[in-house]
């Protein structure tokens, strides 16, 4: 394998590594995390074809499509295959070589794992730190002995939250990424994300309260500007995220999205969505229709459920007037009169809804 594939796929490179050049920054093409995936996908990969007698580098693209079909019968998510796709891919562009999976068998198989994977599992997006949410956690941790701990638990959920933070984001962040405005509030500086590899970086907003949460970790820690905020991995903080959910009695579902989930659904509730896509640094509105499609569908019923109770007067049934309750159980209940006068009376009624109904819905 040639030199620069393995610097990409190497573990964390040792401080003596940066004497060659080529290797430091080929290595810092990717972030860590990057990386480890990449490495992880790798060596399923090698690890097959070499037990299938098939090179590793350069690849057949026949043979990287039965690749991911065996790991796809294995039980590997369309996530993880693509993930395998952009290592196997990345290892040959280093090497010079085509990448494989660049061909229409391995594009045609992914397009037939993706609607397999479709019509078998429901994709369940992660529940959001919503204002509610981190109401209920903040609560839960008042009540918990003052440490670190929990100083930095309530940190993590606050900052996330107000700044829609990546898992990797937040582990990535330093003091000296944040700042203090005149109001209290404050201002992130995201260096490098998974939109931005390149690290052009962006800034985004935290209320005073997430700055409170922060001033009371940084009494616990007297770090130096330079020391990482939370001192945690970003699967570490998406775990964080979870435990102190379920602890404070909120269902299944917090993790490492829950900060982007929960930044866009607190913003669009105040019906600014382009507030929403500055703050979470996205360019495209597909996102942020993902993460608000549950609540979007609701707004239908702004307009499918309709109030025609001013229409239809309390109607007697032997002794007993029809009680009041809703619309259509009242309409329900007139069939079975039988006498002519609320029969003729049954029809007003219904002539009535349907003479009324452009004017009290939307069409």
């Amino acid at each position: 394998m040639h030199m620069p594939t393995v610097s990409i796929f190497s573990e964390d490179l040792p401080p003596d590594s940066s004497r060659d050049p080529l290797v430091s920054a080929l290595a810092a093409s990717k972030a860590p995390e990057t990386r480890r995936a990449y490495r992880t996908a790798w060596t399923f990969w090698t690890d097959w074809a070499s037990d299938h007698g098939h090179p590793v580098l350069p690849a057949d693209s026949e043979h990287a499509a039965s690749f991911l079909a065996a790991r796809f019968a294995g039980g590997a998510s369309v996530s993880t295959l693509r993930m395998a796709c952009a290592a196997i891919g990345e290892a040959h562009r280093l090497a010079g070589q085509i990448n494989p999976c660049a061909a229409p068998i391995v594009k045609t198989a992914m397009q037939g794992f993706a609607r397999q994977a479709a019509e078998t599992k429901t994709v369940k997006q992660a529940r959001g730190l919503t204002s509610e949410a981190v109401a209920v956690i903040r609560a839960h941790l008042d009540l918990q002995p003052n440490s670190e701990k929990a100083a930095k638990t309530m940190a993590i959920v606050s900052v996330v939250s107000d700044a829609g933070l990546r898992r990797s984001e937040a582990a990535a962040l330093r003091w000296s990424d944040i700042e203090r405005e005149a109001d209290s509030s404050g201002r992130v500086t995201i260096r490098r994300s998974k939109t931005d590899p390149t690290g052009a970086g962006a800034v985004v907003a935290i209320t005073t309260t997430a700055m409170a949460d922060l001033d009371r970790l940084r009494e616990f820690a007297s770090p130096a500007e330079t020391d990482s905020v939370f001192g945690l991995g970003g699967r570490q903080i998406a775990n964080q995220i979870a435990s102190v959910a379920k602890a404070s009695g909120s269902s299944d579902g917090f993790g490492g999205h829950s900060g982007r989930v929960g930044m866009t659904l607190r913003i669009t509730r105040n019906e600014t969505p382009t507030v929403a896509m500055r703050q979470g640094r996205w360019t495209t509105t597909k996102m942020l229709a993902r993460y608000t499609r549950n609540e979007s569908a609701g707004e239908a019923l702004r307009y499918l459920v309709v109030d025609f109770s001013h229409l239809i007067p309390s109607l007697a049934y032997g002794d007993q007037p029809l009680r009041a309750g809703r619309p259509s159980e009242r309409l329900r209940l007139l069939p079975v009169v039988q006498s002519d006068e609320l029969l003729d009376r049954r029809l007003e009624i219904l002539e009535g809804i349907v003479d009324a109904a452009p004017e009290t819905a939307a069409g």
